[in-house]
């Protein structure tokens, strides 16, 4: 049985890799059926510019920046 505590995502949602010792994020262009959705990876050594199937379970929406006024 699954349990997602994370909101299911949108295109156009920014989101970030998990579980990654480098900063990767990348958009969501395209959502697909159970739970994949396809990225294009915008920051991140080997991942910029490139477009992947992913799942919920591997990214997570990226949070809003606190420090800015």
């Amino acid at each position: 049985m699954p349990t997602s505590s994370s909101p299911r995502l949108r295109a156009g949602d920014v989101v970030v890799l998990r579980g990654n010792a480098e900063h990767i994020e990348g958009e969501v262009i395209a959502v697909q059926a159970e739970g994949r959705y396809r990225v294009k990876w915008t920051v991140g050594l080997g991942y910029r510019d490139r477009i992947t199937t992913v799942t919920a379970d591997v990214v997570r929406k990226k949070l809003p920046d606190s420090s800015r006024s």
